[in-house]
């Protein structure tokens, strides 16, 4: 007898509400109640939803879902889904000085502490998939943060983030939120009094944008209270918006003029914030763009909202979002041009938290030291004093694309896309050209997509085109 997929008529009417950003105070209630065990929803091609829990894989490759509403577990075909919720199941905490975050050739991001640097592999020691053994030209870039340092690192799930305006106006792809008309997108990001806010933004022909700092309200556009940075090509400026018991206002903080605006189509955005002292300080692609004092910083009652505002006619992508403690004093600009001196020295390029530069030939890690060998002297690196260690060199590779090939969101962050294998109630397993065979903890996935090389199946995901 023929298998077929089972198809439920009334799926529209039992399964959960669809997900969707827009109230400040609405947390996940469609999903289940942290538990020991992992469970969520299917979501089909057709936007019918199913709850329950994931079973395994039949020999036919079917995945075998159950429900509590169902005798026995239903195989549903992987070809006709378009995602998997997860929630629930133990989560472990690292314990550790330090996280590195290793960019792929595919957009994906891993997440871990470094644990072995060669010339064929970066190695990953992680809590969720254990050691993971990265292929060298699959790696694009390594980023170390300091375990205590990091305040927000993302963006990770689109869940966390709240649409003003029509909710298909912004989508998360690629490790990147997407604008595809004029709205906002905001999250709440809790930073000290002196915090560092960076992040990547990307854009087409001419770049028009907003970025709302420190807003009271997530919302709305325009908040009571913020510090609102328009961007119109190369010219910005810098508005203050607050109200203060009875009385408010806005006023210009500040304006500047920056080429790179105009010049390029990505660029790297970076504040430097002092709100008691009413500093906000601008760096483009590492460079000291403006520096703003508020002349009454203690006017107004500031909230930690962090919005970006798109425009109709102008996309904008927004990515390797990051927040973090500021200890007041403001970094000289990077040096842009490459020093003739380490162009004539051979190894890795290791740039420090402190802004200096090593360049040598790596060993081994032990007790979260790197032995590094320069060409004047050997010396021990703590791996949380590094900043980012250059990947650059040589040549790059992409993984073959598989048929089977899922995405999975983690919910600390970051993503991995490899051919899913294997089910069980706490472990799925799977391969990659990038790492290898590889069994996972369930309870790391936030969320698991299907079909992600089927561009039908991606706009309905929100993807975009570029």
């Amino acid at each position: 007898m023929k298998k077929f997929l089972l198809l439920i008529p009334f799926l529209s009417a039992i399964a959960l509400g669809q997900q969707k950003p827009g109230k400040e105070d609405a947390g996940n209630s469609d999903l289940p109640v942290e538990s020991d065990s992992v469970a969520g929803f299917l979501t089909f091609a057709n936007e019918d939803k199913i709850s329950g829990s994931p079973e395994g894989i039949d020999e036919d490759g079917n995945l075998r879902w159950n429900a509590g509403f169902l005798h026995q577990p239903i195989p549903v075909k992987p070809s006709s889904l378009l995602e998997m919720r997860l929630e629930g199941g133990a989560s472990l905490q690292d314990a550790n000085d330090h996280q590195a975050l290793l960019l792929l050739t595919n957009g994906d991001t891993l997440r871990g502490q470094l644990d072995a640097l060669d010339d064929e592999h970066v190695t990953l020691q992680t809590w969720y998939g254990g050691p993971l053994k990265i292929r060298r030209t699959m790696a694009s870039d390594l980023e170390i943060q300091r375990a205590n340092q990091t305040v927000y690192s993302g963006p990770e799930d689109f869940d966390s983030w709240i649409i003003e305006g029509e909710k298909d106006a912004w989508s998360l792809n690629a490790g990147s939120l997407s604008s595809n008309k004029g709205a906002g997108i905001a999250r709440e990001i809790k930073t000290p009094d002196r915090c560092r806010i960076q992040f990547d933004l990307a854009w087409r022909n001419s770049l028009r944008f907003r970025v709302l700092l420190l807003s009271d309200k997530g919302s709305t556009t325009q908040p009571d209270n913020c510090y609102d940075l328009v961007c119109q090509r190369r010219f910005v400026y810098l508005r203050k918006r607050w109200i203060d018991g009875a009385s408010g206002g806005s006023k210009i903080v500040g304006q500047a003029n920056i080429p790179e605006l105009a010049e390029k189509e990505s660029v790297r955005f970076e504040f430097y914030i002092d709100r008691k002292e009413g500093t906000i300080a601008l760096y483009i692609d590492g460079r000291q763009a403006q520096v703003w004092s508020d002349e009454n910083p203690k006017a107004g009652s500031f909230g930690n909202w962090l919005h970006f505002i798109s425009e109709d006619f102008y996309k904008v992508k927004v990515s390797r979002i990051r927040a973090s403690p500021w200890k007041g004093e403001l970094p000289d600009t990077v040096q842009l041009e490459a020093d003739p001196e380490e162009d004539e020295l051979e190894g890795q390029k290791i740039r420090l938290q402190n802004g200096d530069t090593v360049i040598g030939n790596v060993g081994l890690i032990k007790d979260g030291v790197l032995a590094v060998e320069t060409p004047f002297c050997k010396m021990n690196i703590p791996v949380d004093r590094m900043r980012t260690i250059d990947l650059t060199e040589g040549d790059y590779e992409e993984p073959i694309r598989k048929k089977g090939d899922v995405r999975g969101w983690l919910r600390e962050g970051g993503r991995i896309t490899f051919r899913l294998d294997a089910f069980s109630k706490d472990t799925l397993t799977g391969y990659s050209q990038t790492f290898g065979n590889v069994e996972f903890k369930l309870s790391a996935f936030s969320r698991l997509e299907f079909n992600i090389y089927n561009e039908e199946f991606e706009a309905l995901r929100g993807g975009s085109n570029w």
